[in-house]
């Protein structure tokens, strides 16, 4: 049996690892400056944006060190666009995901006449990674149902989960629009996924002139990205799972950039908002990289693709 591998590297100060960067072939010009950004940013998040600019072997194994030339500034642009783009992305994602909440729990509500429509399990099919069970154990959760009175916990309750509770005692969840403004973008992808209906699936994508599968497909995609969003992950050079299925045209290529993703987010937000600036608003951000924007999957003359036109 080998040896266990041991984590030994230890801590360094600033003025350490300005000198670590250029060790690396990195070129810096005020130290001090360049401190002030380690300590905003973090040595480690910061050096991620430098990945694209390192040299590699031909298995593709990092040697350590930055192509001739690259300077610190480079990725400190990236960094900062980056930054601006996921902002970005958050507000389109923000639009998707009330208004798919909103189409799913319309159409439930209004073909089974039911404002709990989301009780009854034989309207699901259920997977190793859904159970009905645990949804509505989510719903739990998120809706504070069984948060003691007086607790904070109560107190952070939206006001009109409070307010439910407070006046109704059956039945014993909220309707499913207060539902809809509790759980996030990711439990209505799995519950869509998992609706028992063919039919129920076909009548909500068919308001984004989608098939199911594709719908399907997305929702997953866009829940990733939101997610990777929310939580300040890095999106510049870097290859995401979970890609959407390439359907309605969209000009998606073979690799797992960003690219691929804002296919799909403007799709989704050019049918809910026809006359947003919110592309105009991506492409002026993205103009701003001072690298190869092909770091994000977008080459120079995306924008004048048929589809981006339309």
């Amino acid at each position: 049996m080998p040896d266990p591998r041991s984590f030994c590297k230890h801590p360094l100060e600033y003025s350490e690892l300005i000198e670590k960067l250029l060790s690396k072939g990195l070129t810096l010009d005020d130290p001090t400056r360049i401190e002030q950004h380690l300590k905003n940013i973090g040595y480690y998040r910061l050096v991620g944006y430098g990945l694209p600019f390192e040299q590699y072997s031909d298995t593709n194994k990092r040697l350590g060190i930055y192509n001739g030339g690259t300077e610190f500034d480079q990725l400190l642009n990236a960094y900062s666009v980056d930054r601006k783009l996921r902002i970005l992305l958050l507000s389109a994602l923000e639009r998707i995901e009330v208004a798919v909440r909103n189409t799913i729990n319309h159409t439930m509500s209004c073909k089974y006449q039911s404002a709990h429509w989301f009780v009854d399990n034989s309207l699901f099919k259920e997977s190793e990674t859904f159970k009905h069970s645990g949804f509505l154990r989510e719903i739990d959760r998120s809706s504070g149902k069984k948060a003691p009175a007086g607790s904070d916990r109560e107190q952070r309750r939206e006001a009109f989960i409070h307010h439910y509770y407070n006046e109704y005692d059956t039945p014993e969840y909220p309707p499913a629009w207060m539902v809809a403004e509790v759980l996030p973008l990711g439990s209505w992808s799995k519950v869509y996924e998992h609706l028992a209906v063919s039919k129920d699936r076909k009548l909500i994508s068919k308001e984004y002139d989608l098939s199911p599968a594709t719908l399907q497909s997305w929702l997953h995609s866009l829940t990733f990205l939101r997610n990777v969003c929310a939580h300040h992950g890095r999106l510049f050079g870097r290859k995401l799972p979970l890609t959407p299925n390439k359907a309605k045209s969209l000009p998606m290529t073979n690799d797992k950039f960003l690219y691929n993703f804002v296919c799909v987010a403007w799709y989704m937000l050019e049918a809910l908002s026809p006359n947003s600036r919110w592309l105009e608003e991506f492409h002026d951000e993205l103009s701003e990289l001072t690298s190869d924007s092909m770091h994000f999957g977008f080459e120079s003359n995306w924008l004048e693709q048929p589809f981006w036109l339309a």
